[in-house]
């Protein structure tokens, strides 16, 4: 079966480096998750946004801290959701002052013919998340975006939505992984943002692991 990401990329998965595919084309039957190690060269936020990415650590989801040089893993593990489809649980750890998570569950919509970004632990905010290759590098932009509330999905309007790219590439003369993002919003600007460098690798599981997300049985949006 297909991982998620080649479904999403159609043709254009075959342009992304090797290891990228690698990375990213986990799926379950491989009874593998893929780690990786490194730093956070930097991680910044915005004062304006503070408020917002201080709720966020309450699910998991974002944080308010910033700093340089800091420490993180990032866990992907694949799953096939309720619906059969192939999925990602993403788990990021930041070793900031007080550790911080960050995850998201990552599923085929197929109402929308994209990927859904379930955010956090409970998946409270829910964006449509759109993939492209360029040249060997992997881009993510976000898309519409909602409020999961009561199982109903209550669209985020245009001023107080994010907008950006996550780009994420491997170095062959570093030999090296690094990402790049920067979210933005129309009223304050840069959310926030971060670049870092990783080594990842592939880690054997037990064929009979359940997924850590609670998010693959949840109904996505399709309006």
């Amino acid at each position: 079966m297909s991982g998620l990401f080649e479904r999403a990329l159609g043709d254009a998965w075959d342009d992304l480096h090797p290891r990228i595919r690698d990375r990213y084309g986990v799926v379950a039957g491989d009874d593998r998750e893929v780690v990786g190690e490194g730093e956070m060269s930097r991680l910044r936020r915005s004062t304006l946004a503070l408020p917002a990415l201080w709720l966020g650590t309450f699910d998991d989801f974002v944080f308010p801290e910033s700093g340089t040089d800091v420490p993180f893993t990032i866990t992907t593990e694949a799953f096939v959701d309720d619906e059969g489809y192939e999925a990602l649980f993403l788990r990021r750890r930041f070793e900031l002052a007080r550790t911080r998570e960050f995850v998201d569950t990552l599923r085929w919509n197929p109402h929308r013919d994209c990927v859904t970004d379930m955010f956090g632990r409970s998946g409270w905010m829910v964006s449509d998340v759109h993939l492209e290759s360029e040249g060997d590098r992997l881009a993510l932009s976000i898309g519409r975006q909602w409020l999961r509330v009561g199982g109903r999905y209550v669209p985020v309007p245009g001023p107080l939505a994010a907008g950006g790219t996550l780009y994420d590439w491997y170095d062959d003369e570093a030999g090296r992984f690094t990402v790049a993002a920067e979210i933005e919003n129309p009223l304050i600007g840069t959310v926030f943002g971060y670049e870092g460098t990783f080594e990842s690798e592939s880690r054997e599981v037990s064929p009979d692991r359940e997924t850590t997300s609670r998010l693959g049985g949840v109904r996505l949006p399709d309006g």
